[in-house]
């Protein structure tokens, strides 16, 4: 027994397999970005820097006193 499709259905499973294969895509590149070794270590040293301006600053501010107007 056959069963009987819409002419269109062939279009829709076609939009489904390319839509799976792209998100499956994109889920395998967005993996690779969060394990990325070295993107993650510039992350970190980003941060530290960051951190590390901050403390200055808020050295810098400590230093100064209270300046009257």
């Amino acid at each position: 027994m056959t069963t009987l499709l819409s002419p269109d259905s062939g279009l829709l499973s076609g939009w489904a397999v390319r839509s799976g294969l792209s998100l499956a895509s994109w889920g395998l590149q967005r993996a690779a970005r969060r394990n990325d070794r070295d993107r993650l270590q510039r992350r970190i040293d980003a941060r530290a820097t960051a951190e590390a301006a901050l403390a200055e600053r808020d050295a810098l501010h400590r230093s100064a006193g209270f300046l009257p107007m």
